[in-house]
């Protein structure tokens, strides 16, 4: 057996009954890409031996970061083993690996655990093929490996005394407290965060399931060893100031031997990225000490910060609204071969780059908002480090087509791509369709062709053949945020606001299915401003799931009449907020059948709203027309380096 680089070559000898359940139990175990079988004859082997690593893969694949499996925990929490409560126990199923990867081939010298010498006992370990340590690169233990700087019970103690306490893990620093409405405020507080629900970390499943409905699928998610933060329905209430007045709780369980110990003590915990609103998460040592809180910090080196993910099931589909710790930086396979080196830029909002070779994408982790300072040189830097990770060295550059995206600056560039096919296409990709296509992109906003701001679109393979009509908009960043500002660029109710618009002073034609949304909410006198992105829709959602029966409204591509219908109808709040959601589902549904669509894909992140996929899914499914989203990566901006990178291998193709 040798690792050649982030793949594994394994040599083995035995009858074909035997390497085939071999290959079984192998694909059942590791998340597995790919692999290739090939027969040596003429060659007899006496003996297991595991040969000196190389780097000699053509592009490497490289793990992610795994939660700390079964075995692990159950000796971390055994009194009589070496292990018990170490705080850096892991195997060679479980532990650091993308964060702490300084240089392939994965070796213990080409790791921040290389600082730490192993003992006698663990080099035992490490050199012995039954052990489930052998060459496990993480191996130590609690004479030879990293420390906390403070004690377990310590940390436990002031989490009990109300206090916050910054927790560093596997990619960065956690900000924890108390699920209490005064350390909830607090901690909104210092991160500057006003009013988006925070996620919760519970000690086990059984702790989940008292406070919130989990679903098989959501269950699976929740054990996997990506250990994501689940959005699931709640069916208990949190304290004022946790998660506010949300449906769904993020909920998560402990990832690595610190958070288990800790959630053994006390549980549930508020669990957040130690970060400014905005900011990306905090591997720094000395930065974490500006919030002035209780540090739990350790002498071992994060190399890649890394966001926990955040999924969800929406219509029965995994869906991702975070991409992060836990599947970066898995490589997904589009089946079409691109004939060079690919870096895909993304976009500005929920930012993400990804690199293709072959006929593997590799998107990166999630960065946040380029306009903010840290996020763009976290990006900036994480792009020089991927590639040197993959051993990659891009040949072509694409980015969006927006003329003022930070993106598009951040490395001489060959192509551009129009952000919402760019959506529509990392579907495509994704579920690597073939023929014709009908896409359905909508979202808040997006650079178009024609110099307008888009964002409800409806593409024939890469053709715009249908979209929200077009609404003269304040060209202000303020109209993303100020609901009230947005339902007077519709209806005319602001006198300034509509004289502007006659007068064409400061405006853009806007398509926005995002706006549209801000505007029901503030027509429905639901919510009136976004404290954070897709708030008023989130609570327009809100407001429809507590709908008995929906009002009927006229599926129309006209947003003016949908607001002047809203308006003159005589139903509840909640009656017309479920009616507008089951509107877009059919609009979608008698777009499709006017272009005799077999293939219908969703993208953008309107489609994170559940009432809506859900509605959209029964919808074309009673039509016999197959639906897809995004299961692999976001289906809003983080998404879109794939759709890119796809479509300049397509390019490429046509190209010949």
């Amino acid at each position: 057996m040798k690792n050649t680089g982030g793949n594994v070559e394994i040599i083995a000898q035995a009858e074909n009954e035997a390497l085939e359940e071999f290959i079984r139990r192998l694909i059942g175990m590791f998340n597995i890409t790919s692999y290739n079988e090939e027969k040596i004859n003429n060659k007899s082997y006496t003996e297991f031996k595991i040969i000196h690593s190389t780097n000699d893969s053509e592009i490497p694949f490289i793990t992610p970061d795994l939660a700390t499996c079964p075995n692990c925990e159950k000796e971390l929490k055994d009194e009589n083993n070496r292990r018990y409560k170490h705080p850096f126990i892991s195997c060679i199923n479980c532990g650091a690996r993308y964060t702490i990867i300084n240089s392939l081939p994965y070796d213990r010298e080409n790791i921040t655990m290389s600082v730490f010498p192993l003992c006698n006992e663990c080099q035992k370990e490490y050199t012995t093929p039954q052990n489930i340590r052998c060459h496990a690169q993480t191996i130590a233990c609690n004479d030879c490996g990293p420390a906390t700087s403070i004690t377990i019970n310590e940390a436990v103690q002031t989490l009990k005394s109300g206090e916050i306490l910054a927790i560093k893990d596997i990619g960065g620093y956690h900000l924890s407290c108390l699920c209490e409405t005064e350390c909830a405020t607090k901690l909104r507080e210092i991160k500057g965060r006003e009013t988006k629900p925070f996620a919760v970390m519970f000690k086990d499943i059984d702790e989940i399931a008292e406070y919130c409905e989990i679903s098989d699928k959501e269950r699976e998610l929740l054990l996997s060893p990506a250990r994501p933060i689940v959005l699931l329905k709640a069916k208990k209430e949190f304290p004022v100031g946790v998660c506010d007045n949300s449906d769904f709780i993020g909920a998560f369980l402990p990832c690595n031997p610190i958070q288990i110990l800790i959630l053994d003590c006390i549980s549930p915990l508020i669990m957040t990225s130690a970060n400014l609103s905005g900011e990306p998460i905090i591997i720094d040592d000395e930065e974490i000490k500006k919030f002035g809180v209780k540090i739990l910090s350790h002498n071992r080196e994060i190399l890649t910060p890394l966001d926990d993910s955040v999924v969800q099931i929406n219509a029965g589909e995994v869906q991702f609204i975070r991409r992060a710790r836990g599947y970066v930086p898995l490589a997904i396979d589009v089946r079409i071969t691109a004939k060079s080196n690919i870096l895909a830029l993304g976009g500005d909002l929920k930012s993400s780059f990804a690199i293709m070779h072959g006929n593997y994408v590799y998107p990166s982790q999630y960065f946040g908002d380029l306009e903010d300072a840290k996020c763009f040189e976290a990006y900036k830097s994480n792009i020089d480090r991927f590639c040197k990770l993959h051993s990659f060295t891009p040949e072509k550059t694409v980015c969006d087509m927006h003329p003022l995206y930070y993106s598009s600056t951040a490395m001489q560039t060959s192509g551009k791509y129009q952000h919402h096919l760019a959506h529509a296409y990392s579907v495509i990709a994704e579920h690597k369709l073939k023929g014709d296509v009908l896409s359905f992109v909508f979202d808040g906003t997006g650079y178009g062709t024609d110099g307008a701001i888009w964002g409800g679109e409806v593409f024939f393979n890469q053709k715009r053949v249908e979209h929200l009509e077009y609404t003269k908009m304040l060209a202000s960043d303020e109209v993303s945020k100020n609901a009230d500002l947005c339902l007077a660029c519709y209806d005319g109710s602001n006198p300034l606001i509509k004289s502007a618009i006659e007068h064409n002073i400061n405006t853009v034609n806007s398509s926005s299915m995002g706006r549209l949304f801000d505007a029901v909410a503030a027509v429905l006198d639901i919510c009136h401003y976004n404290t954070y992105e897709g708030e008023c829709a989130i609570a327009l959602e809100r407001t429809a799931r507590k709908a008995g029966t929906a009002f009927e409204l006229t599926p129309t591509l006209s947003p003016k009449a949908i607001i002047e219908e809203i308006k003159n109808a005589n139903a509840t709040n909640e009656e017309i907020a479920l009616g507008f959601h089951h509107m877009l589902a059919r609009l979608i549904l008698n777009i499709s059948k006017k272009h005799n669509a077999k293939q219908v894909t969703l993208s953008g992140g309107c489609f994170n709203n559940r009432i809506l996929t859900e509605r959209t899914f029964e919808l074309l499914k009673q039509n016999n027309i197959k639906v897809y989203i995004n299961n692999k990566v976001p289906s809003g901006d983080q998404g879109i380096c794939l759709g890119q990178a796809y479509l300049t291998a397509l390019d490429e193709q046509e190209e010949g």
